[in-house]
Formats: structure tokens, C-alpha cells, sequence
């Protein structure tokens, strides 16, 4: 039994290993990769300068550019701030659900406790059991 929990310790290292390898590898080549789409967004800007520097005075072009770019600013926080509203408000009716079922489940343990208390303090007990052994070893205090 010992070799065969050295051989399944070993592999998760290896695979957890591999797995933190991958990802530094994908975290250079995306900064890599960010650095030259930068590059290339600035070399855009002067392009876009230069061109409009010869439809418009220099100063008439810098400001095109200038608001350009703060109207597609203005316009991606925009699309945040809703991403974000939508989540709060998803998030807010997953918790008016999980109320509702806590409600539910207060409701039918009461009934059945004054019906039935025996049965209901071992269902209690065996609930608080399961929770127990469900939760997470990060929840746990060390004392």
C-alpha cells in the first residue's frame, strides 16, 4: 500500500508540476505577445496622426485622436459597469433562492419536529454530521 501511495504522490507532483510550468509558460508568451499588440496600437496612433496631420492641422488631429480614444474608454467602462450590475443582480437573486429553499426547509423541519421529535432531532443531528464532513479543510480552526 505504501508504494502505491508514493507512486499516486508522485504523480500529482508531476502533474501539479507540469501544470505550473504550463502556465508560466503561457503567462510570458501572452506578456510577450501584449507587448508587440501595444506596439503595434502605438505605431497605429502615430499612423492615424500622421494621416489625419495632413487632413487637419497637427494640433486638430492630436485632439480627433484624443477624444477618440476617451469616447472608446468612456464606452468599455460602460459596458463594464453593466457586466457588473448583471452580476450583482444575478448574484443577488441566486441568494434570494438560497433564502427561499433555507425558508422551505425551516418550514417542513418544524412541521415534522412537532409531529414527529424524534425523527427529527436524528435527521438534526445526521444533517450537522454531513456539513461537518463537507467542509472544506481550509474552514476548519487549528487550535
Amino acid at each position: 500500500m505504501g508504494s502505491l501511495a508514493a507512486m499516486l504522490s508522485a504523480l500529482v507532483v508531476t502533474d501539479v508540476g507540469v501544470t505550473v510550468s504550463r502556465y508560466k509558460r503561457n503567462g510570458a508568451m501572452w506578456l510577450v505577445a501584449s507587448l508587440f499588440f501595444l506596439t503595434a496600437y502605438i505605431f497605429a496612433l502615430v499612423a492615424g496622426a500622421i494621416y489625419l496631420g495632413t487632413v487637419y492641422t497637427p494640433l486638430q488631429a492630436t485632439i480627433i485622436l484624443a477624444v477618440a480614444s476617451l469616447v472608446i474608454g468612456l464606452v468599455v467602462i460602460g459596458i463594464m459597469y453593466g457586466l457588473n450590475a448583471r452580476d450583482r443582480r444575478i448574484a443577488a437573486d441566486r441568494r434570494r433562492r438560497s433564502q427561499a429553499q433555507t425558508t422551505f426547509a425551516i418550514a417542513t423541519a418544524l412541521t415534522l419536529f412537532r409531529r414527529q421529535p424524534l425523527l427529527a432531532a436524528g435527521l438534526a443531528v445526521g444533517a450537522g454530521t454531513l456539513l461537518g464532513l463537507m467542509r472544506k479543510s481550509g474552514d476548519r480552526d487549528h487550535s
